[in-house]
């Protein structure tokens, strides 16, 4: 892990790094592989409605129609608003909601930092697990339950597994919370059904995730419980302005699948051995490296390449600042908020992964590796 100063630093020498380039070789010298690089599409008629009321008026009423659209709400009693960041939503519903304890199941380990952050804040017990069965014999009526659809390494949850979660905590009176970030739009790579279609009373997405929306959160479900949310998220300034809802709706009506798509049959082709052959080659220099690195629905990620973790950690984020400074890659490696996960992942949805071949960015990975490596000798 790394302290909070550390994280700061970390984003700030990004920010420096990235500001060089922009004023040195412009936008198009950058490339955005990090899967946030989201977008803000307003059009000219919106402008004149960004004012704080008017806009929050006119903005509230897309939001829900086409948020409610997306993530498959279509019951009378469902809403959509929009918040700040998906950890805002995350941060409200848990304060309004005030569980005694929150039980939370992903498909692969860690959780989101901000769902137990969250659950610090009230004194609520906090679990988390990748056990189905873990899970299930924890969940009662007194627990908010957690269901992550898409890893931050976006790994995807099995179906049947979110079923059965879903089923056995509505059988026992639990709210049911669906951390679907990016999962409400890599799941419908693996035709899932959105979560609030699966039996979900809440699920929260993130707008600027694998679609070209301002980052933001965009929460949906059972309007009793998505009015009690909102309502606590505005007492602490959680809630989205008109300039973010102006455009969120404007990525929610323009959202098309095809680019996931492509990026989906893109990652297929994608060629790994000559990162993974890295390891043989580097063990000669320590025998504690581990590369691994698996396909995701829309790019790669590499998950470590030590097997120590402090060491793990501080790679990772060397490998990231060589594919910045060198590459012109950005990855939430080194760009990311704190809490982020340090691997290196590798997006081909944005419109930057159109302009870099396959080539390059493999290139790119194992030379920022060997460079993080040798440097060290």
């Amino acid at each position: 892990m790394l302290t909070d100063f550390e994280e700061l630093s970390r984003i700030e020498r990004a920010r420096k790094i990235i500001l060089d380039i922009l004023k040195k070789e412009g936008r198009e010298a950058l490339y955005d592989l990090s899967g946030l690089s989201g977008g803000f599409l307003i059009e000219k008629e919106d402008i004149n409605l960004l004012n704080t009321y008017i806009g929050s008026s006119y903005f509230s009423e897309k939001v829900n129609k086409y948020g409610l659209q997306h993530l498959g709400g279509d019951k009378k009693e469902d809403k959509c608003v929009a918040f700040n960041r998906t950890s805002s939503a995350i941060l409200a519903t848990i304060l309004a909601l005030k569980p005694k304890k929150v039980v939370h199941y992903l498909p692969e380990l860690p959780g989101h930092p901000s769902i137990e952050r969250s659950c610090k804040l009230i004194n609520a017990e906090y679990y988390e697990s990748s056990n189905v069965d873990d899970i299930i014999n924890k969940i009662d009526k007194d627990c908010l339950v957690i269901i992550t659809g898409s890893t931050m390494d976006l790994k995807v949850i099995d179906i049947e597994d979110f079923k059965k979660v879903v089923n056995i905590s509505k059988d026992k009176g639990a709210i049911v919370f669906v951390d679907d970030a990016s999962g409400a739009r890599v799941r419908l790579l693996y035709n899932q059904p959105p979560a609030l279609k699966l039996g979900a009373d809440l699920v929260v997405t993130s707008t600027d995730k694998l679609m070209e929306g301002p980052r933001g959160g965009l929460l949906a479900g059972r309007k009793d419980l998505v009015d009690k949310i909102y309502i606590e998220g505005t007492k602490f300034g959680l809630e989205a302005q008109p300039p973010l809802m102006a455009g969120i709706y404007r990525a929610l009506k323009s959202f098309n699948l095809e680019r996931l798509k492509k990026a989906f049959e893109r990652s297929k082709k994608f060629d790994l051995s000559k990162i993974l052959a890295l390891n043989e080659e580097l063990k000669k220099i320590d025998k504690n490296i581990e590369i691994i690195c698996e396909k995701t629905p829309t790019g790669f990620v590499i998950k470590r390449v030590h097997k120590d973790d402090n060491i793990n950690i501080k790679k990772l984020v060397e490998i990231g600042f060589n594919l910045l400074e060198k590459y012109r890659i950005i990855t939430i490696t080194v760009a990311g908020m704190p809490g982020a996960s340090k691997s290196i992942r590798i997006d081909l949805t944005s419109k930057d992964a159109e302009r870099v071949s396959d080539e390059y960015i493999i290139n790119a990975i194992v030379d920022s590796i060997k460079s993080s490596f040798y440097k060290s000798l």
